[in-house]
Order: C-alpha cells, then sequence, then structure tokens
C-alpha cells in the first residue's frame, strides 16, 4: 500500500468516525438509532448483507414472526417496512440534513444487523467513503468525495437507495399482499421525519433540512415511486389495532 492510498483512508476513516459520533449523539441513550457502522470493525455475527436480504429470508421471516406474535398484517407489515426503510433512508437522510454528509446505500455496500428478537438494531457500511457538500472542511481530502450540490447529492442518495429499497420492499410485497405503492409511501414518510425532526435534535437549520429533505422526496417522485402519496396498509379482518407501545417505539418517525 503506497503512502498516498493510506493517507486517503486515513482521512476518510477519520470524517467518517467523526460523523458517526455527531449522529450518534442525536438520540442520547440510543446512539446506534442513526449512527452507522464501519463493517470492517464488526465481526459477521448477525450481520446480514442487504443483496441476500430477501433471497436469504430475512424479510419474510422478520413478516412471519411480528404475524404470528400479533395476527395483524398492517403491524407486521408496518414493523418490517419501517425497519429496512429506516435502515436504509432514515440513517443516511438524518446525516444529509444536518451534517450534509452522506454514505452509499447501495445493497451490495451495506448490511444490518439482527438483535436478539429477529428485528433490526444498526446498519453498516464496507465502503466508508462519504459524499460531502463543496462547503464541508472535509471537501478535497483524500478519500472524500465531494459532490457539486444539494440537489445532486440528493440524487444519488435517492439512486442507490430506490434499488436498495426497492428489492426489499417486492419481498415483502410478496408475502405480505401489500402493494409496493404502499410501501413506498411509508419511505416517503420515513425521509420526510428525517428531514423535519432530526435538525431539531442536531440544533440545525430546520429550513436546511427541510430543503435537502425535499430534494430526497423530489428524486424518488421523479423515479416513479409513490413517495408522496398516504396509503394506508392492509389490514386482517377481526384483528385490533396496533399495539400503542409498538406504535410509539420510533417517535421520530
Amino acid at each position: 500500500m503506497t503512502s498516498s492510498m493510506l493517507t486517503a483512508r486515513q482521512a476518510d476513516k477519520r470524517v467518517f468516525d467523526e460523523t458517526v459520533s455527531v449522529l450518534g449523539g442525536f438520540r442520547p441513550g440510543y446512539p446506534k438509532f442513526y449512527s452507522i457502522a464501519d463493517l470492517g470493525e464488526h465481526s459477521r455475527r448477525r450481520w446480514v448483507p442487504l443483496e441476500r436480504a430477501v433471497e436469504g429470508g430475512r424479510v419474510e421471516r422478520m413478516f412471519r414472526d411480528y404475524f404470528t406474535e400479533s395476527g395483524d398484517i398492517r403491524f407486521a407489515t408496518y414493523l418490517v417496512a419501517d425497519a429496512f426503510a429506516h435502515a436504509v433512508l432514515g440513517r443516511a437522510v438524518a446525516s444529509f440534513v444536518t451534517t450534509g454528509r452522506i454514505w452509499d446505500t447501495g445493497a451490495e455496500n451495506m448490511s444490518v444487523r439482527t438483535d436478539i428478537e429477529g428485528g433490526l438494531d444498526w446498519a453498516g457500511v464496507r465502503d466508508t467513503t462519504l459524499r460531502v457538500l463543496p462547503s464541508d472542511p472535509a471537501a478535497g481530502s483524500p478519500g472524500i468525495t465531494t459532490m457539486p450540490c444539494e440537489r445532486s447529492t440528493a440524487q444519488w442518495l435517492a439512486c442507490r437507495s430506490r434499488a436498495t429499497l426497492g428489492a426489499v420492499f417486492d419481498g415483502l410485497s410478496d408475502v405480505s399482499n401489500c402493494g409496493v405503492e404502499t410501501l413506498w409511501s411509508m419511505a416517503g414518510e420515513c425521509v420526510l421525519g428525517a428531514a423535519t425532526i432530526v435538525p431539531t435534535y442536531a440544533g440545525t437549520s430546520a429550513e436546511t433540512g427541510g430543503r435537502r429533505g425535499q430534494y430526497v422526496l423530489q428524486a424518488l417522485h421523479e423515479a416513479g415511486l409513490a413517495v408522496r402519496r398516504r396509503s394506508s396498509l392492509p389490514r386482517t379482518p377481526g384483528a385490533g389495532p396496533i399495539p400503542v407501545r409498538e406504535a410509539v417505539r420510533r417517535p421520530t418517525r
């Protein structure tokens, strides 16, 4: 490894660790909620590559476990869609609207970690290279990719996330009989929630956060995804409402 390559990797890692530290401070007591892991620093145990989440059965198992527990299709579908939307888009949008930095959300770059109950409690990336805005102090540093502007950054994030979540939502739709458009409407709510609420936690500009969030929504919308539509999830006949204890698990969403 040449000295220039080493310097680039060290610079990239420094900026990545700095960003993760900032994101981890948004939810005191739950630093993993918005942060992202460097997979190079973790064992493979409990980590599921997103490119194998559907074929490997993780999406179906999560849905069936939640449905077995609740007997409610809407509840089970909501929990699975919400978990993956947050893992892929929620965390990245939280970073974009506050720090202006994003990582690659492509399926081949991301993995999710399962908790002891079979849900998802963290997300990580193999390649820690960050995309930053021209005004970022890290712009121009070795190992850092500087994007032209906010809009182009949002479009790149939307493009990478679209393919990743598209595969997950297709798989979830197959087992839940929930339309893909409804699942994308949940992803839209995830983006909107992160863009409007997280800047409050971070003490950053609400105007900037809202603008960047709308750029992401617009890019997804222009790709033909129903992120601006509000659709109802399917419901099991005779099933009760979503339990309050579960409905409030993620107040930021």
